[in-house]
């Protein structure tokens, strides 16, 4: 299992790690990945493979924790930043310490007349008082002037010291606004409300079965060294140069062409039901090979156009019955996989049929269909 972490913090460290969904699809890759081995070792006691897979999901778990951790630790070093740059009260402080200084140099003046005043009259003494009655009593001498214009720096410098604490007040609220504007920008960004909405509702499709394919370039499976191409053990159902194995249903239709991945067969369902899908013919040899077992069903599939369309496959094996229905959200060239099982051992004589629907959102979009195979189980 330390191999299998190693590959997950691997696969994380070489993709877009701060998106949700893509780490979501490594997790999806590592569990499918999990599996395959277990199935090529022939492991088949419930209590290993619980093991294996309550040890592998613990490790995702841990993964997880981090990865969310670092993601949050590098939102508040967002909105730390731009506190730390702005730094206008040391430039206001330095302003204050430095005005009052004429006064200061004032008082030696002021003692040394006040002697003279004192032979004059009582209203000598009254620019001492520094106070409302001083502008009143009008003083005459040039010396009183002077010394009434030595305390209006002060004044100003009260004022300025007023409107850099009401800036340095402006500063930290709109400090405190950024950060939080850009804290709900990466919740939003980053797929956590997506999560909680869709924890609560079980009825929405699957959107990330998409994980599940077996691409030769992802780097778990290149890990764990399973097989990174279909081996001769898969059983071919149906390639595009085979369209006499494939028919439409009422509201489905589909049509051969060539894209940059090769021929492939287009399909387009006009409804999201049975009547939109398109048959795929498996025959009764392969059924009969799946009887009793528990078996792998594989399509190669792309969507046609430039978004991801959600798909359905169902089947309908004749006397062996069906699998339910699987959804899986495609986007470029995948391969994508579900897993069959019938209890009983059994030898139809007719063929059987996989049913897919290239849109069950009903928007009639279409899929690229390059292949079909089973890998019948042992």
């Amino acid at each position: 299992m330390s191999g299998l972490e190693t590959a997950i913090r691997n696969a994380l460290a070489r993709s877009e790690r701060g998106n949700a969904e893509v780490r979501a699809r490594i997790y999806q890759s590592a569990r499918n990945a999990l599996e395959a081995g277990l199935r090529k070792q022939e492991v088949n006691d419930p209590e290993a493979i619980a093991a294996q897979r309550h040890r592998l999901e613990a490790t995702i778990h841990q993964i997880e924790g981090e990865e969310r951790a670092e993601l949050a630790a590098a939102a508040r070093d967002m909105r730390v930043e731009p506190v730390v740059e702005a730094r206008p009260e040391p430039v206001l402080r330095a302003e204050r310490d430095v005005r009052p200084e004429p006064s200061l140099d004032a008082e030696p003046r002021l003692e040394a007349e006040r002697p003279a005043a004192a032979a004059s009259d009582i209203g000598a003494i009254r620019p001492e008082r520094q106070d409302g009655f001083a502008k009143a009593a009008a003083p005459t001498g040039s010396e009183h002037e002077g010394e009434a214009s030595d305390f209006r720096p002060e004044r100003v410098a009260k004022a300025r010291k007023r409107r850099g604490r009401l800036f340095s007040f402006l500063l930290v609220v709109a400090t405190l606004i950024a950060a939080f504007g850009a804290l709900a920008w990466w919740v939003q960004t980053s797929g956590l409300l997506d999560d909680l909405r869709n924890r609560g509702d079980d009825s929405t499709p699957p959107a990330r079965v998409s994980g599940e394919d077996f691409s030769g370039e992802d780097p778990i499976k290149k890990a764990l060294d399973t097989q990174s191409r279909f081996s001769s053990e898969w059983r071919a159902v149906f390639s595009p140069g085979d369209t006499a194995s494939i028919s439409a249903g009422a509201a489905g239709r589909f049509e051969s062409v060539s894209t940059n991945e090769g021929p492939a067969v287009r399909v387009i369902s006009d409804n999201p039901e049975r009547d939109g899908a398109v048959r795929i013919e498996v025959s009764p040899e392969v059924l009969g090979e799946m009887g009793g077992k528990t078996s792998t069903v594989a399509l190669t599939v792309q969507a046609a156009g430039d978004k991801p369309v959600q798909l359905a496959v169902e089947c309908d094996f004749s006397s062996m019955g069906g699998c339910g229905r699987h959804r899986f959200t495609v986007s470029e060239r995948t391969d994508i996989l579900f897993q069959v099982e019938f209890d009983r051992s059994l030898s139809p004589s007719a063929a059987g049929h996989l049913l897919l629907n290239s849109d069950i959102t009903g928007g009639k979009a279409g899929v690229n269909l390059f292949a079909v195979r089973i890998l019948p189980g042992e």
